[in-house]
């Protein structure tokens, strides 16, 4: 493969908020986005050594055996209902090896002209269940594979390859080295940049054929779309042992004595996993969606900001700087709003049931809003706007918007 182009530039019912709260510890991830996890990851701060509760470590600490954990078809014994909801909801697919997708049969033979690159074309190709893409350019041809697909496609897919001996002295973590391919699949059958690799703003690492991701970040960038890694190294990716997708296991913990405790007929209100309901604080939640969400704590200096778009994509960010988080004395996190295992509503009258469930006024003279009282909350306090690519988020920094809020209408794009 060559890595290097000559020409290349470097409708639920409204949510009871006190249930919520007593179960404030029920966890799950919020929202499929994994796209924009590279974005944030290059530039975070590295976890502070007393600071346990943060990062994926804080779900699986090392030394947790791949026997722990028994799958989501053996936790559907007891609770058909949440995986059935589950299985619909994009946690259950954020990892695929890509020729193992229907996506593969659909773009098989698909040519697309290069969004930035006059002349340079891209052919994916599905031969002999192997998944690729050929990039032309002249009398160049330059044949990637494409080894797996990450992302829901709720709003994107992108394609990565790992690179092998790429640092052959590196061990653990450091000898992981991928590619996240340049071209990405998006949810309107369009085939687009990969965010991060518009070559007036390309991220570090960057080119003609994509992006090279090493370390550290190529382990976050995977770790945050599998339950397990790999099945006898917490520091490895082993395509073999892993658990791909984010499973029940991912937010709750491995649950081989649970499962046992229940055969054995342990009393129910005993059973307990090692992350759920009265488990967790709230801080607790948002950190464990934050790990792979993002949480304040990684952010980059300076740029938890009323006027960086990129939050947008970083849910629990936003919502942790919002007066209504701040105020809530641990009665806001994201299972207020949101089922952790079914996929978000699309009504808004659902949120604004969830807004009105604390901005009720008490006494008659009270108003919570004076434009919009009763109804359409989220449409002005948490509108959808666009990160890039076309890809709308509903942005979480819950607040009255002023000259300084990002706003659909002035909002960068990176396809123009």
């Amino acid at each position: 493969m060559t890595s290097n182009d000559p020409g290349s530039e470097a409708s639920s019912p409204a949510p009871d908020v006190g249930a919520r709260v007593r179960e404030a510890g029920v966890v799950l991830l919020v929202c499929v986005i994994g796209l924009g996890g590279l974005l944030w990851g290059l530039n975070r701060k590295p976890a502070a050594v007393d600071d346990p509760g943060r990062g994926a470590s804080a779900i699986h600490p090392a030394g947790i055996a791949r026997e722990d954990f028994i799958g989501d078809s053996a936790c559907a014994e007891c609770h058909p209902s949440i995986a059935f909801y589950h299985d619909q909801n994009g946690h259950s697919r954020t990892f695929r090896r890509a020729a193992d997708r229907s996506l593969a049969d659909r773009l098989d033979g698909r040519v697309v002209a290069d969004p930035e690159r006059p002349g340079v074309s891209w052919e994916f190709l599905l031969k002999d269940e192997r998944f690729s893409v050929e990039r032309r350019h002249g009398n160049r041809v330059d044949r990637l594979p494409i080894e797996f697909a990450l992302g829901s496609g709720y709003h994107a897919t992108t394609f990565v390859s790992r690179i092998e001996g790429d640092d052959e002295e590196a061990e653990g973590r450091g000898d992981l080295t991928l590619r996240e391919h340049r071209l990405t699949y998006y949810h309107d059958d369009s085939i687009r940049l990969t965010p991060g690799q518009k070559k007036a703003t390309a991220l570090p690492g960057t080119d003609a054929l994509g992006r090279i991701v090493r370390g550290d970040e190529a382990f976050d960038c995977l770790s945050c779309h599998v339950t397990l890694t790999s099945g006898t190294d917490a520091d490895l990716f082993d395509d073999e042992t892993m658990i791909p997708n984010v499973t029940c296991e991912r937010c709750h913990g491995p649950g081989r004595s649970h499962l046992e405790d229940a055969r054995r007929g342990v009393d129910p209100d005993a059973l307990v996993m090692p992350f759920g309901p009265t488990r967790n604080s709230t801080e607790d939640q948002m950190r464990l969606c934050g790990a792979c969400h993002r949480h304040p704590a990684d952010a980059p200096p300076n740029t938890i900001r009323p006027d960086n778009f990129e939050l947008i994509r970083y849910q629990p960010v936003g919502l942790m700087q919002s007066a209504c988080y701040t105020q809530s004395n641990g009665a806001l996190s994201c299972t207020t709003c949101h089922d952790p295992h079914r996929r978000p509503s699309t009504d808004p009258a659902f949120y604004t049931a969830a807004c009105l469930s604390c901005h009720t006024p008490t006494q008659p003279e009270q108003v919570p809003c004076p434009v919009s009282p009763s109804q359409d909350c989220t449409s002005c306090h948490m509108p959808r706007l666009d990160s890039g690519q076309g890809i709308f988020f509903s942005d979480h920094w819950i607040r009255v918007r002023d000259e300084l809020s990002p706003k659909p209408e002035n909002h960068p794009n990176e396809t123009e």
